[in-house]
């Protein structure tokens, strides 16, 4: 089974396609920036040497753009690298999940590195569509009573696209606490809101041992192969065991150096804001003036939509119009493997204004030939 969008290259190779509108993978569509591919072109030849084992200056420059200390940083092969890595020094028993969200953290959860057995008891938390797929903080809150070891969350999540605000991140964190449970908080989208460094966790001013938190490089800026993320960690006591579980040079110099010049791209930062700002608000209202579609309001790159009961009553599921969007060239993001959500839920992401003028065309013409 798929657990992500963009997989690109089995559709290439199973249907012979040679050229796709990929709308299942949610990359910044500037595409890489262009201070980046200079910066490549210019110093190739960093590829003839390791990579600095400690990544010192990609991690002080990640610190102070956090305001935390040096210490407080790992990075990895991804910010799936970090969610792995905390996975295998925490060793949760009892974990947590607010869903639908992203399918690595469960496997991520159950990998271990067979020293010892464990049995693990996963949980889920629902984030309903009659609440719009908002997290119920007070419903949470009786829930984390049952004292678990991690509490999971993906902020802004994949696919709802929702967002929690530093206050409301503050009081999971301090029920949390309570009860001494760990909270994993991913944070892999939230450079595309204009506030979403100021709004995040990592500035609280609460008690933050039992906090962590993953970024990725991937969606902004375009870099997805790459593969550069890190994690943002509070607990000291845990400094030595993370040092001993990372894998050596996870990163390589490309995408060390990558980091290090893309977060002083503030004209290419402050492009991409300017549009997603706009592009979302479209999108919602322009998908939603699609007869048997509802989008859900988003806060990132992409948008959640469900195929309403009269399409889903002629026989229209997310697979059939997966394919029927596929033979016009265009790919989608099933989003029934989600948890709690089925066969008509999709996920789409938001691309440039032309591209989405031709996705929103071609939805209504696939819906019209089902009326």
């Amino acid at each position: 089974m798929d657990f992500h969008g963009g997989n690109i290259y089995r559709i290439f190779r199973e249907k012979n396609i040679t050229e796709i509108l990929d709308y299942s993978s949610n990359i910044n569509p500037y595409g890489v920036p262009e201070s980046l591919r200079r910066k490549i072109t210019e110093n190739i030849g960093i590829l003839e040497r390791y990579p600095d084992p400690d990544y010192v200056e990609l991690r002080e420059k990640l610190a102070k753009l956090n305001n935390v200390d040096i210490s407080n940083i790992t990075v990895g092969n991804g910010a799936t690298e970090s969610i792995f890595l905390f996975m295998k020094v925490l060793k949760p028993e009892k974990v947590l999940i607010v869903s639908p969200t992203f399918g690595e953290y469960e496997r991520a959860v159950k990998a271990w590195d067979g020293s010892e057995i464990r049995k693990i008891e996963i949980e889920y938390f629902e984030l309903e569509e009659k609440d719009e797929f908002l997290l119920n903080i007070r419903k949470l809150k009786k829930e984390l009573k049952k004292k678990y070891d991690l509490l999971i969350i993906c902020n802004p999540n994949n696919p709802t696209g929702k967002f929690l605000k530093m206050a409301e991140t503050e009081e999971i964190l301090r029920e949390c606490n309570k009860y001494d449970t760990k909270l994993f908080i991913d944070e892999a989208f939230i450079e595309f809101l204009e506030d979403g460094l100021k709004e995040s966790i990592v500035n609280s001013e609460e008690n933050k041992k039992n906090l962590f938190v993953t970024r990725a490089f991937t969606k902004f800026f375009a870099i997805p192969g790459l593969r550069l993320g890190y994690g943002i960690y509070f607990d000291k006591n845990l400094e030595k065991k993370i040092a001993e579980k990372k894998e050596p040079w996870s990163v390589n110099n490309i995408a060390e150096m990558a980091g290090i010049t893309v977060l002083d791209d503030v004209e290419y930062i402050e492009k991409t804001l300017k549009w997603i700002t706009k592009e979302k608000k479209y999108m919602y209202e322009k998908l939603n003036e699609i007869l048997g579609i509802k989008a859900y309001k988003t806060e990132v790159n992409f948008i959640c939509v469900k195929i309403k009961d009269e399409q889903a009553s002629k026989g229209m599921t997310v697979k059939k119009l997966k394919g029927k969007m596929l033979e016009r060239g265009i790919l989608i993001r099933d989003a029934s493997n989600f948890k709690f959500l089925d066969e008509r839920f999709f996920r789409m992401a938001i691309k440039d204004r032309r591209s989405n003028d031709r996705i929103i065309r071609v939805l209504k013409e696939i819906l019209a030939e089902r009326g």
